[in-house]
């Protein structure tokens, strides 16, 4: 069975900032528009204050 955290299609109720974080880097290259578990991510982290790291670029 694979990690929860690889589906883009399940969005985490409850996170914790490594949570968060290992998310981001899961789902890197995921659009956020598209992929509802980096976009909660991303909102958690912004919402919590904390630094988000840079994507790697999609050109």
């Amino acid at each position: 069975m694979a990690p929860v955290f690889d589906s883009c299609a399940v969005v985490p109720v409850h996170l914790t900032v490594e949570q968060a974080h290992n998310i981001l880097h899961i789902h890197r290259t995921c659009p956020p528009d598209q992929c509802q578990r980096r976009k909660a991510a991303l909102y958690f982290l912004m919402d919590a204050r904390r630094p988000v790291p840079p994507t790697t670029g999609r050109t």
